[in-house]
């Protein structure tokens, strides 16, 4: 494993002064240096140690010098976990110390706003958002712009927001500048209030999303002749029977996730008696962070999807695969590893555009689709998905309420005939010598004999009917004042 190193040089300066620069060398590749915006008397300095002398005469200089290592071990961290890369953490280095006059945009949100939300937050859509912006403003010849620093929101803002309308869509646009305002009004509340950059809000008609049509899906099996479609296919059917869950939330299953952690990753499916317990996981969409929700993963065929996905990863991306946790599809996820889920969501796209003409996103709204064909009332729809944000006294969802949605997932896979979806794409793999591969389970073989191999026999509708059915009161006893079977 190749490892970031950095270390101090110092250079003289005139005045018995010397410049403080620092050395990074990543592995075998060519040696960096950056100066660090750093000066301290030469007699300052502890040849020994690598580091500013602690005697009072020399306290001042020690202070900056600590920040500036602090940042140094900073930079060093993010490289090893992969959150950044070289450029951008040399880049970082200098602002060490960095005055409110002068303070970057990125710098504050990375120093303090973050430090505010506390550890939960993630702070990948502001990054994102803030490279974009930088990436505008280059693009406009507004170099000097870059790094955007705080003080150019008010001095600059008309061209702030001209560059991004230039480079993005209107509607991302709007959504970039909102986001930016949020961070700006945490740093002043007057100077940059709600709605600060409204006068140049623009937006414009979206196309209207449509889902993947189950022919679609069907049609698209004979095009697969590779692996690599094969693992995007798979994918696509796995975030589908888990109510169309982001891909970047479908990296983060594991067993810790799991109501029940000890329990036997084993099928369910609702109609038959050999596989009657269902197995659920608690987890917030990463993308919005609304509320934690419960999603059935063994409802069939969901974990067949899932092992046939895993055996072909180890296939195509054998270092990868996660061989620990039996519910973990990769070593990593969209958290300890971004940059490596990102080149696999572009995998994705690339390969599912081939498929069927749809991006990855789409399994989601799928999903819902199919679910408003079933007459699933919107809200049911938007809890189904992670969407909904409960407060007060009822933030969290009852029995009753879990049962309903349960039933609702069970009654859309059943609609969009992802068993029958399933069996071919197995038919398939079978007949095509170049996807070698044991793809078949016995509950496969079972449920494929079956005339009828859906979850429910009857509506959703009726089925939670009868499972919620409460009408049915206690039989009561007058005479000792209590309800049969209480006791």
């Amino acid at each position: 494993m190749k490892h970031h190193t950095f270390s101090y040089w110092l250079r003289t300066k005139k005045g018995d002064k010397l410049a403080v620069y620092c050395k990074y060398r990543h592995g075998t590749e060519k040696q960096k240096v950056i100066k660090c915006d750093l000066t301290i008397p030469a007699s300052s300095w502890d040849k020994k140690r690598g580091e500013v002398k602690s005697r009072i005469e020399f306290q001042q200089y020690r202070e900056k010098f600590l920040k500036l290592d602090a940042r140094v071990q900073q930079m060093k961290d993010l490289l090893n976990t992969d959150q950044i890369t070289d450029k951008e953490a040399l880049k970082r280095i200098p602002l060490w110390y960095v005055s409110d006059k002068d303070k970057t945009l990125e710098n504050y949100f990375e120093e303090e706003y973050r430090k505010k939300k506390g550890g939960g937050y993630d702070p990948t859509r502001v990054r994102g958002i803030i490279k974009k912006l930088h990436e505008a403003l280059l693009e406009n010849n507004f170099n000097d712009l870059v790094p955007a620093k705080l003080i150019h929101f008010t001095t600059h803002k008309d061209e702030i927001c001209n560059s991004l309308y230039k480079q993005q869509k209107k509607n991302t646009a709007t959504d970039y500048l909102k986001r930016i305002n949020t961070v700006l009004k945490k740093y002043d509340s007057k100077k940059y209030p709600d709605k600060y950059f409204e006068e140049h809000y623009k937006t414009e008609a979206t196309k209207l999303k449509k889902p993947v049509e189950r022919v679609s899906i069907l049609e698209s099996i004979s095009r697969i002749n590779t692996y690599k479609k094969l693992e995007a296919y798979l994918f696509w059917l796995y975030s589908f029977c888990l109510r169309g869950l982001d891909g970047i939330d479908v990296t983060l299953l594991d067993r810790s996730m799991l109501l029940q952690p000890d329990a036997e990753l084993t099928d369910y499916h609702h109609q038959d008696e050999w596989y009657q317990e269902p197995i659920k996981v608690e987890l917030s969409r990463k993308k919005t962070r609304a509320r934690e929700f419960e999603i059935i993963i063994n409802a069939y065929p969901t974990l067949s999807i899932q092992k046939l996905l895993k055996k072909v990863i180890s296939i195509n991306r054998s270092d990868d695969v996660n061989t620990e946790d039996d519910l973990k599809l990769f070593k990593w996820d969209s958290i300890t590893n971004r940059r490596k889920w990102d080149l696999y969501s572009d995998f994705l796209q690339g390969r599912l555009k081939t498929l069927f003409n749809k991006s990855f996103k789409s399994t989601r709204h799928t999903f819902t689709s199919t679910a408003e064909i079933l007459r699933v009332p919107v809200s049911d729809q938007s809890a189904l998905i992670g969407n909904v944000s409960r407060k007060g006294s009822i933030k969290h969802y009852s029995k009753l309420d879990n049962t309903r949605l349960d039933i609702q997932h069970l009654a859309v896979l059943d609609y969009y005939q992802i068993s029958r979806i399933y069996f071919q794409l197995l038919l398939h793999i079978k007949q095509h010598p170049e996807l070698e591969i044991e793809c078949v389970r016995d509950i496969d073989r079972e449920l494929h004999s079956m005339d009828n191999s859906n979850h429910l026999r009857k509506s959703w509708q009726q089925e939670v009917a009868e499972l919620t059915d409460i009408s049915k009161q206690p039989e009561y006893y007058s005479g000792l004042n209590i309800y049969k079977g209480v006791l």
